[in-house]
This record gives C-alpha cells, structure tokens and sequence, in this order.
C-alpha cells in the first residue's frame, strides 16, 4: 500500500495566533493534528510538545510495542505526561492542553488514537465516516439524542472539552485498528474546519483523484470564506493500491 499525504494550516480570519500542529512522518506510516489550548502561547506549546512527543514515541521503537494500536496508546501517555509536567513546571503555561488524533499505517491496516474534537474520517467509494467521537459538552449531547448536528454546530458551548491531552497526569484516548483499502481517503482536521464544512463537502472536495496538498489548500479556503472562526488544520492520507476490505470497517 502506497500513501500519498499532505497537510496545510492556516491562523483563520479571526485569530492571531495559530495553536494548531500537524505532523506528516511517512517513513513511519505517522500522521497527525493537534488543536492546542490554554490561552496567549500556552496552546502552541502544548501542541507542539505533543506533536514531538508522539513521534518520537513512536520513532523510538513502535515496533517493539505490539499492536499499532498498543504502539499508539503509548505514544499518547507520553505525549500526556510530558504536556502536563511542563504545565507542572512553567506557571505561566498552566491549564495548557491539546486536542490529538493520529493515525499509525503498516502493511494494509491503520491504528487511530484521539482524544479531543479533532477528528478523524474515512473516504471510501465516496461515502464518508466520522470514525472518533468528539469529547466535548456538545459532542456528549448529541451521543445522547439531545442535540441535531446542525444545532451542534452553532452551540455556544460547542468548544468545551470533555477530555484533553496534558490536562491531567493521565488521559485515556480512544484507540481502534481497522483494514484498509485501496482509494481509501483518511481526513485528520481540527474543529475549525468543521465548524464551518460539513461532512459531505469533505467526502466531496477528496473524491476521484483530487490531489491532498490542493484539496488541503481549499478546504482550508472554504472554511476562511464562512467565518475562520479559528485555526483551521487538514491532512489528507490517500491510500494507493490493493488491499482491505470493500466495506465500511466495524470500530470498536
């Protein structure tokens, strides 16, 4: 299976600080976006440290952690211990936290680990999936039937998290393995692009043979021209080849 990637982030139309990370390490089958927080430099920080953390985590031996899955939970407990100890350290940077959802490729499979409102899709044969939950208030409503999608989106406490990485000594991300396909399309964005784009114009802007790094670049554009409430970061993983299966995978 060949992977061809790109990634692009943007400071948005509204803020002047971009607190947002992404990370493309090919070489390791890596990909990433963290969405960090906690007011002026704080979130730069955290999600920077994340970012590094992560890689190295899994640079450092992955291989030798079992499962990709397993290899990514290690991966995030890291990059948790050393956001929180820093915070520990540096008053200034206090409360400072990150949203996180990585994706770790091998042969034809794909571990996912999140923790956040960063999220993760998959593209196959034009059909899209939310495959992570976001852990916010929000998200939380919706889960319980409580809130519609499109009332989610202009909610005044669509931005308060229920789990963050680097907030506490120890964080519990969500984790699956899943088979992958050939065509398949994996998007990796933070909440400034969806807040303003919806799932369908996701699927719609990856679909054929778009290129990752243009359709990155006008993903990022579409949701500036509604607003750039925020930061906006995309990465876009296409999968070439044969391999996996012509359905929908079931995540646990």
């Amino acid at each position: 299976m060949i992977l061809r990637s790109s990634a692009a982030s943007d400071v948005g139309r509204r803020r002047r600080i971009n607190e947002d990370r992404y990370a493309l390490v090919p070489d390791l089958g890596l990909f990433l976006v963290a969405d960090g927080m906690g007011g002026h430099t704080a979130g730069q920080v955290a999600s920077a440290l994340a970012t590094e953390a992560v890689t190295r985590c899994v640079r450092g031996g992955g291989s030798d952690k079992g499962s990709l899955a397993e290899c990514l939970r290690e991966a995030v407990f890291a990059a948790n211990l050393e956001v929180f100890q820093t915070a520990q350290e540096r008053p200034e940077l206090s409360g400072m936290g990150t949203t996180l959802v990585t994706m770790l490729f091998a042969g034809d499979r794909a571990a996912l680990a999140h923790v956040g409102d960063s999220r993760a899709y998959l593209v196959r044969r034009g059909r899209i999936r939310q495959l992570t939950d976001d852990h916010s208030l929000v998200g939380e409503l919706q889960r319980r039937g409580e809130l519609s999608a499109d009332a989610a989106r202009d909610h005044p406490h669509r931005h308060v998290l229920t789990r963050a990485l680097g907030v506490r000594r120890a964080v519990q991300p969500d984790l699956a393995e899943l088979e992958i396909a050939g065509d398949d399309v994996f998007v990796l964005c933070t909440d400034g692009l969806t807040t303003h784009v919806r799932d369908e114009e996701i699927a719609k802007a990856v679909a054929g043979d778009a290129d990752p790094a243009e359709t990155a670049q006008a993903l990022i554009a579409l949701a500036n021209t509604r607003g750039g409430e925020d930061n906006v970061t995309v990465a876009i993983v296409r999968c070439e080849g044969e391999a996996g299966s012509p359905v929908f995978p079931a995540l646990s």
